[in-house]
């Protein structure tokens, strides 16, 4: 096969799998895990029940794609911000504007929503929590700045795990709620995400 036949072929198959992920991801939203199907994924896509099944040859498989996609997201989100320079609190303010950027975009959204049936509904899974908690060490980094905050005096007192808890508990609670509420998404901003973990005795700023 010629270079260009080869980056053609290579082509048409991240379009397929793209309109795939695509259709899966809308359709899973709407139907929830167990509501969804191989046939309306197909429907959704536009694509050939062959086409469809030669790259995932079952409703676990495409789940299990749209999981790595979310855990990319928000891996992304985090690190960039928990890898940057400056103080634990200042890190902790950089997630936070990354979380008000990214995580309430469209799509975003929608692979959140994700999140939340892998962990509620996607239990039958075989490998899937395990790969879950494996690819969400990331978060594992938060508590520790928490603490390096509270010795600063810049982070509420209390127990770490908690306040962290807290912090992830408001993010997926506003992907929940305003899931179809645009107009309430343009309004979220950082400081909402950073006032959970404030000192209140400590000025802002």
């Amino acid at each position: 096969m010629s270079p260009r036949g080869k980056k053609l072929n290579e082509q048409m198959r991240s379009d397929a799998k793209a309109k795939i992920t695509k259709a899966a991801l809308e359709v899973f939203a709407e139907y929830g895990y167990h509501g969804a199907t191989m046939e309306q994924i197909m429907k959704a896509s536009g694509l050939s029940k062959g086409l469809v099944y030669h790259y995932f040859p079952s409703k676990e498989k495409i789940f299990f794609h749209l999981v790595d996609k979310a855990l990319e997201i928000s891996r992304n989100t985090w690190k960039e911000a928990l890898d940057s320079p400056g103080t634990a609190w200042e890190k902790i303010e950089k997630l936070s504007e990354n979380v008000a950027k990214i995580a309430f975009t469209d799509e975003s959204s929608l692979y959140s929503l994700i999140m939340v049936q892998a962990t509620t509904q996607g239990k039958s899974i075989p490998g899937l929590m395990e790969h879950i908690f494996q690819h969400l060490a990331f978060y594992n980094e938060l508590p520790p700045l928490i603490i390096e905050a509270q010795k600063s005096g810049e982070a509420a007192p209390g127990d770490p795990q908690i306040l962290f808890l807290a912090y992830v508990a408001l993010i997926q609670g506003f992907v929940l709620f305003l899931l179809n509420d645009d107009e309430t998404k343009k309004k979220i901003t950082p400081e909402i995400f950073t006032k959970v973990l404030r000192n209140p005795g400590k000025p802002n700023g």
